[in-house]
């Protein structure tokens, strides 16, 4: 799912986290396998933290959570990078009118150790800065493993053959 295929909601994104949301599906989504996201960003200190969740919407609007990960960088300030997180491994059949929500943060405390933003061992710093992000929508992408739809075989019916 490429960056052309996911649109900011209007207004629904905490401020500080970015909402990318996929429309629905046209048609039921076998996941099987490995996902990743690939992120465009920039951060204004040289540590920065990227948590990214993945959650399923069904048509009602409910939400399920589908996978998350973290990666800690150390990137020049200010100066967009592109950033693998992995996701994991999934295992999931969508329905058709789903819709996939990507959730970017800069954290995911107390879950994770905090970042002190400063380039120091987390464990050991003592000085704490805010970090200001920006994520750029073209070029990021959703790479889900998607397993091809086959007909479906009545078993009795083939087997007595």
């Amino acid at each position: 799912m490429r960056s052309d295929d996911l649109a900011v909601p209007a207004g629904r994104a905490p401020a500080d986290r970015c909402l990318l949301l996929s429309p629905p599906l046209p048609r039921p989504l076998d996941l099987a396998g490995p996902a990743t996201a690939r992120i465009h960003a920039a951060a204004d200190t040289p540590g920065a933290d990227w948590a990214v969740r993945l959650t399923a919407l069904d048509p009602a609007g409910r939400a399920e959570p589908l996978a998350f990960g973290i990666v800690r960088r150390a990137d020049p300030p200010g100066e967009a990078v592109e950033i693998t997180v992995p996701l994991g491994t999934l295992g999931r059949r969508l329905p058709a009118g789903t819709r996939l929500r990507a959730e970017i943060a800069g954290h995911h405390f107390p879950a994770h150790a905090r970042n002190p933003h400063t380039g120091e061992n987390p464990v050991t710093a003592t000085r704490l800065a805010p970090s200001r992000r920006a994520v750029t929508a073209r070029g990021s992408a959703l790479h889900l493993t998607a397993v091809a739809r086959r007909r479906y075989v009545e078993p009795v019916p083939e087997i007595c053959r």
